[in-house]
This record gives C-alpha cells, sequence and structure tokens, in this order.
C-alpha cells in the first residue's frame, strides 16, 4: 500500500512541475519548440514534461530554472510564483523583449559583447540616433 502511495504522490509532483514549467514558458511567450531547444531536449519530452506524464531530471529541472529564471522552489510549488504572476500580469513589456530576455540570460560575457555591438550597428543605422548615448 505504502508503495502505490509513493507512486501517486510521484505521479502528483510531476503534474504540478509540469504545470509550472508550461505557465512559466507561456509567460514568457516562448513556444514548446523554444524552450526545448534552449533546454537540450526534444519537443516531445518536453511535452511529456510539461504534461506530467513524466518526471524531469535534476539536471532538466536546473537548465529549466536556469532558462526560465525561476528557482526549483517556485517549480516544486503548488501554486506557483508564475500563476499569481499571470493573474497580475503586465502586458506593458512585450513578447519580443521577454523572449529576448530569456535568450540574452544563456549568453556568456563574449557573446554579450558581440550582441552590444550588433545592436549599437543596428541603431547607428537609425536616422538622428545618437550614437554618444550609448556609450559606457
Amino acid at each position: 500500500m505504502e508503495r502505490g502511495r509513493m507512486r501517486n504522490d510521484k505521479i502528483k509532483l510531476d503534474k504540478v512541475v509540469g504545470g509550472n514549467i508550461r505557465t512559466e514558458r507561456e509567460l514568457r511567450k516562448l513556444t514548446r519548440d523554444e524552450l526545448a531547444e534552449l533546454v537540450d531536449l526534444t519537443v516531445s519530452h518536453l511535452g511529456l514534461i510539461e504534461r506530467g506524464e513524466r518526471g524531469a531530471t535534476p539536471v532538466v529541472i536546473n537548465k529549466l530554472c536556469v532558462v526560465l529564471g525561476v528557482t526549483s522552489d517556485e517549480l516544486f510549488a503548488e501554486r506557483s510564483r508564475a500563476m499569481s504572476a499571470r493573474e497580475d500580469h503586465d502586458n506593458s513589456t512585450s513578447a519580443i523583449r521577454r523572449k529576448v530576455d530569456v535568450l540574452v540570460s544563456r549568453c556568456n560575457e563574449a557573446e554579450l559583447e558581440h550582441i552590444a555591438n550588433v545592436t549599437k550597428g543596428i541603431l547607428k543605422l537609425r536616422k538622428g540616433e545618437n550614437l554618444a548615448d550609448l556609450q559606457e
């Protein structure tokens, strides 16, 4: 009987974690394809995790936490921070800005420098842009 109860607890936990991952992903306007690519999973594997049909390994949980900008405690919480955030969600930040934030969070310093240079180049193309304001 104890074994069955432990199995039910695991199933419930997998559903809670999966639901929180999905909610966090949707808050950031990421598709399942995009998140799967960022954490090196197949889309079908991520789908199984989000539906609670398969548990995520600690390594996968860690990758998801880094990419989504949450703690493991937040992913394991029955009422996640994401659920609260979704209820109060401020739409002032565009979907593309949230997506860029997630992608940039995965970059190392050298990559960030390259991104900064490319962005400055794009801004140079704007007419009337004062690039002196962009210097650090």
